[in-house]
């Protein structure tokens, strides 16, 4: 299904390594990641000037905190963050360590930053049409599956990788259930349901 949504207009601060696409790309997952960075109000725009560094080469489309999102790789275009799902993925970074237990996912500063990511989450399953549910390994393996995935099932697929974040603490029913919520909002505002 052709959707006319389009993605907010997010502050820029553009990512040094990224392979820009000139035709419309097909997105099928959205790779959930975490920072390793601190839960800070700057996190976000922290990390997107770290993806400027010449000593690093990665990127991600967003990158999320408590209070920012700041895009770093345009949609379109394909970020260097989970090897195996990059051509097909839209990379979301989020402030804080896999390392996290849920209860530190669900501090008051996480459950904005969660809020935050689903909120971005929600648009992009708008824009490319993919449905609010986690794929397990074999459906995101099968390359046709259509869904949302962690940096660490990418590595555990694709074996291109040994990231494991957002780690085993992310709370994935909290998140699905705010991106089903910003999803369902925004469609009513669009009138489609």
């Amino acid at each position: 299904m052709e959707h006319p949504f389009e993605t907010d207009q997010w502050p820029v601060i553009r990512a040094r390594d990224f392979t820009h696409v000139t035709e419309k790309r097909k997105v099928r997952v959205i790779v959930i990641h975490s920072m390793e960075a601190p839960e800070s109000a700057k996190t976000a725009e922290n990390v997107a000037r770290y993806f400027q560094e010449p000593d690093y080469s990665s990127s991600a489309h967003l990158c999320i905190d408590s209070d920012s999102i700041v895009q770093c790789v345009y949609d379109n275009d394909v970020a260097f963050a989970a090897p195996g799902a990059n051509h097909d993925g839209i990379q979301l970074e989020l402030a804080g360590y896999a390392s996290q237990t849920p209860q530190q996912w669900l501090d008051p500063y996480g459950i904005l930053l969660l809020n935050n990511a689903a909120n971005a989450a929600a648009q992009y399953c708008l824009k490319y049409d993919i449905p609010v549910r986690r794929l397990t390994n074999a459906q995101l393996g099968d390359g046709t599956s259509k869904g949302i995935v962690s940096h660490s099932q990418v590595s555990e697929v694709f074996r291109k990788s040994d990231h494991m974040d957002p780690g085993k603490g992310f709370p994935w029913d909290h998140f699905l259930e705010r991106v089903a919520f910003h999803r369902a909002a925004r469609l009513k505002k669009l009138g489609g349901g």
